[in-house]
């Protein structure tokens, strides 16, 4: 995996684990700081390793993040239209809600990501955060999604 793509990957990696932390109720400044500041990059997933700082594109982190906060509701609009008439957002596990609002934002921040890799990339944080049952789930909401949005482009 190159270096740029591996800190891309990283990045996600966080930004979902901070609007995770949102979803608690946490102000975007201290998860901010606490990602970025006092970035403890021990990671458990698979397998215990430690990062250096230099692996992460704070950039990219920030741009995802903060694209959360500032686009929330068009990001929640979005998520609720394109759910079945039964569900709601509030219904979806807070890790399955954090993985498809940084999704969304990183598909509003950089449009011409393809929707390939954006959904690859969610669907392993979701095998990750051990919710890989979700997969077809994710891939067609943001499926659903990037179609609109490129309509609407």
């Amino acid at each position: 995996m190159k270096k740029k793509s591996k800190s891309k990957s990283l990045s996600r990696y966080l930004a979902v684990q901070a609007t995770y932390n949102k979803s608690f109720g946490f102000k975007k400044e201290k998860v901010a700081e606490d990602f970025l500041s006092k970035l403890d990059l021990k990671f458990h997933i698979d397998f215990e390793c430690e990062l250096k700082k230099s692996q992460v594109n704070k950039n990219f982190f920030k741009k995802i993040f903060f694209n959360v906060y500032d686009k929330e509701d068009y990001i929640v609009s979005l998520i609720n239209e394109n759910l079945e008439s039964s569900w709601s957002l509030s219904r979806l596990p807070k890790i399955l809600q954090a993985i498809l609002e940084v999704a969304i934002s990183e598909m509003l921040a950089y449009p011409k990501t393809s929707v390939g890799i954006i959904v690859t990339e969610y669907i392993g944080l979701a095998e990750s955060f051990n919710i890989e049952k979700e997969n077809s789930f994710i891939n067609a909401i943001l499926d659903k999604i990037h179609k609109k949005l490129n309509q609407n482009g």
